[in-house]
């Protein structure tokens, strides 16, 4: 898949248009996701560009499940990042549960696992890049998680 600058800052504009002007959406997840984007120059200052937003993890089959952001710099390389809205406190307020804790602990491992995952069907779809990152974002923590650097590899296959 071939990317030129001119789809890249156009994507970044009308991405970046679309959750600003979402700010009506009091969903928990999207609200973190929400404010990822709009302060992402700080929390992903390698990755300036917001190039994708629930993207199809394997083309055409969206039953194979949707990724939440892909940041770029623009010359072939990618951050995928996975939000996660982590419900910390639970509908009886109670935080330290056991069971809270082993759900909680559940919820993470999946956004983790999917970060590495879908950077490596993200890879597929690209097939020319030059790195790609993955990352988790949960409410749990004020940074990102890095999870997994694809190296920059002559043949890209995995």
């Amino acid at each position: 898949m071939s990317i030129n600058q001119l789809d890249i800052h156009h994507r970044n504009q009308v991405l970046r248009a679309y959750f600003k002007g979402r700010d009506w959406d009091k969903n928990n997840e999207y609200s973190l996701k929400r404010f990822l984007v709009e302060n992402s120059l700080e929390l992903l200052p390698k990755y300036p560009y917001l190039f994708d937003d629930e993207w199809e993890v394997e083309s055409s089959r969206a039953e194979q499940g949707r990724g939440d952001l892909i940041f770029t710099d623009g010359s072939g390389n990618y951050a995928v990042v996975e939000v996660k809205w982590i419900d910390l406190k639970g509908p009886t307020d109670q935080r330290s549960s056991s069971t809270r804790r082993t759900s909680n602990r559940k919820k993470r491992r999946v956004v983790e696992e999917q970060a590495k995952n879908y950077s490596h069907n993200l890879a597929s779809l690209l097939g020319d890049f030059v790195s790609i990152e993955g990352y988790s974002y949960t409410n749990e923590s004020e940074s990102l998680q890095h999870q997994i650097t694809l190296p920059i590899d002559s043949s890209n296959t995995f």
